[in-house]
């Protein structure tokens, strides 16, 4: 089968953005952000962004001004004549610091490394904040603001032959039961696990998707390690690239020497942290990285300008730089098609499923000389309703299909679902969400779209694992090239 080849449209994937400073257009003189929550996030990430955007607003003077403490700084930046003055505030000394200031509207962004719960509510509610807002309203697509990712990875001694390791090894070896890498068909040496000594996003990640443990402090006191906790996610690095045995895990741009391992499946797949992996949601190990919007307040004009340069296209190259995995649409491997097609008739759920033969057939038709783009709309559990980042997307799809070197470019849009449940239901659904997804796109101006469903043909996730599985319920988007 012949495959489409990514360079083909890579180009279009980095939209060239105007470096020219443009004045800051509908702001106030003194223009003013604040946000409080996750080191991860405000660190050197926002201190990034919030640069490149005094730039783009044809600022200078740009400088970071150190607070009290060192998870508190400011970034300050003017326009020559005086006129006009930037300031973005942030403390970054953990999710939770985040959340009063948010609540009583005294910050404008809280910045968290996973999707928010009642309880987190709840907690301020009882603290008496007033009008603190569902979680309805917080998760909403006005409110929960995805500006990127950042995998967490398992990794290793460098001298490791290790190649995969699954979530059950990794169960085994953090548990105690699995005490030698020999076990799992390594060298005769102790496995040495480690952990971080506080909560931190890497570790909700880990020990919610790898150890089925959601409470990571309780998860980190079960661990039967072989180091003391580390304090940082260099300390970490660092002490498993220094010891053979030793095993951990950290955001995969904190990986420094030690060798990172991809994860296997239940099913014998294995998927590794490459960026479009992440992008495309098939990575099943990821630290979101939120700005959450208050819904119950109106958002500042200056809030508003922020937060729509960091999805934009120069502050998502941002994001990137900062090595973190932007949400810019991206090209599959040349590779990917291939891999696909070879599992095309693998509902991924142990032979449990048989595909039928027409949605086989289906998929095959669809991607032949076509390439996979990493966009990929989700929605809300049994519905046709996008998530949050399904509609952010949107707009960053569109924005792609209206560059001039996708004029000759023919979408198509694949529908799939988990293989759980009714076949034929599940079939419907898939169809169903790719058709909406169609009627929606053409009316924002996006031509030539073709729509199939093919139910659990193809899949990318294990449906043996119950949360892999929701990666499966999804509208994939490839291109063809007309004629």
């Amino acid at each position: 089968m012949r495959r489409a080849s990514r360079t083909a449209i890579a180009a279009v994937m980095a939209l060239t953005v105007g470096t020219a400073p443009v004045r800051a257009q509908g702001l106030p003189d003194d223009i003013t952000v604040r946000m409080a929550g996750a080191g991860a996030i405000g660190g050197k990430l926002i201190q990034a962004l919030a640069t490149a955007w005094a730039g783009k607003l044809g600022l200078t003077g740009v400088r970071v001004n150190a607070g009290t403490t060192p998870e508190e700084y400011e970034v300050a930046a003017s326009r020559a004549e005086g006129k006009q003055r930037l300031r973005v505030v942030v403390l970054s000394r953990g999710t939770m610091d985040g959340a009063e200031p948010f609540m009583r509207g005294t910050n404008d962004f809280w910045m968290v490394t996973r999707p928010l719960k009642e309880s987190d509510l709840e907690t301020q509610r009882k603290k008496g904040v007033p009008g603190v807002p569902t979680l309805q309203q917080v998760l909403s697509p006005a409110a929960e603001n995805l500006i990127g990712l950042d995998p967490v990875v398992n990794i290793v001694n460098a001298r490791n032959p290790v190649k995969v390791l699954t979530f059950a090894q990794m169960k085994d070896m953090y548990s105690g039961k699995v005490t030698n890498w020999s076990q799992l068909g390594g060298a005769s040496l102790p496995v040495q696990p480690t952990s971080f000594e506080a909560v931190t996003g890497s570790a909700v990640t880990f020990c919610d998707r790898a150890l089925g443990i959601p409470d990571a402090s309780k998860c980190i006191e079960s661990m039967k390690l072989g180091f003391p906790l580390q304090q940082t996610s260099q300390d970490m690095a660092d002490t498993v690239a220094a010891n053979p045995g030793a095993v951990g895990f950290v955001a995969y741009a904190d990986r420094r020497n030690a060798k990172p391992v991809p994860i296997g499946t239940e099913c014998g797949t294995t998927v590794e942290a490459s960026a479009f992996r992440v992008k495309a949601g098939e990575y099943p190990m990821v630290i979101p990285l939120y700005l959450y919007s208050n819904p119950t307040r109106p958002q500042s004009p200056a809030a508003r300008a922020f937060l729509d340069f960091v999805h934009s296209t120069a502050g998502q190259a941002v994001v990137a730089k900062a090595g973190k995995v932007d949400l810019a649409p991206s090209a599959a491997p040349d590779s990917y098609g291939d891999d696909r097609l070879e599992r095309v008739r693998d509902a991924q759920d142990g032979g449990r499923t048989r595909i039928r033969p027409l949605d086989a057939r289906a998929f095959e038709e669809a991607t032949n000389n076509a390439t996979r783009l990493s966009v990929t709309f989700r929605f809300q559990a049994g519905t046709a309703v996008l998530d949050s980042r399904g509609e952010a997307d949107v707009a960053r799809f569109v924005q792609v299909m209206q560059e001039d070197t996708m004029r000759d470019q023919q979408v198509v849009l694949i529908g799939f679902s988990g293989a759980s449940g009714d076949y034929g239901e599940g079939r419907a659904l898939s169809r169903d969400r790719a058709s909406t997804m169609r009627d929606r796109l053409l009316a924002l101006g996006v031509k030539d779209i073709t729509a199939i469903g093919v139910g659990p043909a193809a899949a990318v996730a294990c449906n043996l694992d119950p949360d892999a599985a929701i990666l499966n319920q999804r509208v994939e988007v490839w291109l063809r090239k007309r004629g």
